[in-house]
């Protein structure tokens, strides 16, 4: 047996004392709505969709209870803005995916130059709410536009001609704030950066560590952009939870001896997975589960030697990247990436996640140092041995959720 050290029982605990409090404080869901808007010379085509979470915190949702649609259309004519004022001629709920609202709103407009439109949905209850627009012309020229709380309006014209001469500083700048938006709000993202930190005995090995990472997740954000693959969204958000264990796992710097009881435990979980997926249908992807024992495997003998294993770690947080890449990828797709200027839009999401992730690493790296340097030993080294088994609890809870709940 396996003797569960201080540091994992500290992890748990704390864990399970969050979660007491936070159904959603771990869970992968930022405050997102999104629309699109279609127009034309005398009238505007706005869908509105958010996830249906967000609507329940509405405080119309508490007098219209248990309407979801009504709840967000009524939230919508009170926060939605037009500039020249339009007139709302008709109001529809939409048949969506489980789990998302939508609105339909028609508005007729008396002028064919530029509108501006205030959004101010959800703000009032989620002050961090991140709106992703598509303004849209009728002959198919469009563009995103991130809203947020310190910019609230967006401007749109029927004249496609304006679309045009949207330069490359505009696409650029644009997904360049929506990439590192999105890897600052990225909670699973920040904490994997974390573990990586935890890893590295030296700045040069972070560099290195953070730049296979990078490599990694430019890879397979390339591949899932341009739907060269396709990944299975919920896996891969499932496996963000597993890159974040087995990490975390290294990170605790446990004795040979414990992890080479580790690696027999995780051989016998995994055959045992692996046998109930074949003669039951609770779980049907066999195939992932070998995958994810050999890299569990392997993963486990190779930090056995702490020199070989940090002469690898580049290429293992490349393979980890390839994962979190396809994570990335998801923004893209919810909010649909620009044809036109496709690798422009892609570079700039790209080369923002690198800016949020680097500020990310500095300043985590700076405050190790701070701490290593102004604290006694023993706290110092205290602390360093309970934040990877918080970070492997965490991990294994957002596996464990997304897997199965």
């Amino acid at each position: 047996m396996i003797a569960p050290s201080r540091n994992y029982i500290y992890g748990f605990i704390f864990l399970a004392f969050f979660n007491l409090f936070s159904q959603e404080a771990f869970a992968h869901t930022r405050s997102v709505s999104y629309s699109n808007w279609l127009i034309t010379n005398d009238e505007i085509v706005m869908t509105f969709s958010a996830p249906a979470r967000e609507v329940t915190k509405l405080n119309e949702y508490k007098t219209l209870y248990p309407d979801l649609s009504a709840s967000l259309d009524k939230h919508l004519l009170d926060s939605i803005i037009l500039n020249p004022e339009g007139s709302l001629v008709k109001s529809k709920a939409l048949i969506t995916e489980q789990g998302t609202i939508a609105i339909e709103h028609t508005y007729s407009i008396k002028t064919n130059s530029l509108l501006t439109i205030e959004m101010n949905a959800f703000y009032e209850v989620s002050s961090n709410h991140t709106h992703y627009a598509t303004h849209k012309t009728i002959d198919g020229k469009s563009r995103s536009i991130i809203v947020n709380q310190n910019n609230r309006s967006i401007e749109i014209t029927p004249n496609s001609q304006k679309l045009n001469d949207e330069n490359f500083k505009d696409v650029l700048f644009g997904y360049t704030n929506l990439g590192f938006t999105h890897i600052l709000s990225g909670l699973d993202h920040l904490v994997f950066l974390l573990v990586l930190l935890l890893l590295c005995r030296s700045l040069k090995e972070l560099i290195f560590t953070a730049t296979g990472f990078t490599i990694g997740h430019s890879v397979s954000l390339f591949l899932a952009a341009s739907n060269l693959l396709i990944p299975n969204t919920r896996i891969i958000e499932s496996l963000i939870g597993f890159t974040i264990v087995i990490a975390a796992i290294e990170a605790i710097r446990l004795p040979m001896m414990e992890l080479k009881k580790v690696r027999v435990f995780s051989m016998m979980l995994f055959i045992s997975i692996f046998v109930i997926s074949i003669f039951t249908t609770y779980i049907n992807n066999s195939l992932l589960i070998i995958g994810m024992g050999l890299l569990t495997i392997s993963y486990l003998r190779l930090i056995e030697d702490e020199n070989v294993s940090s002469k690898y770690r580049p290429v293992l947080a490349a393979i980890f990247g390839i994962i979190h890449g396809f994570g990335f990828a998801n923004i893209l797709n919810e909010i649909g990436i620009i044809k036109a200027n496709f690798l422009l839009a892609l570079l700039g999401f790209n080369i923002g996640v690198e800016l949020g992730q680097i500020l990310v690493l500095s300043l985590l790296w700076f405050i190790y140092v701070h701490m290593k340097g102004n604290m006694k030993n023993k706290h110092f080294a205290g602390i360093r041995a309970l934040l990877p088994s918080i970070l492997l609890a965490i991990g294994l809870y957002w596996f464990i959720t997304r897997s199965f709940i």
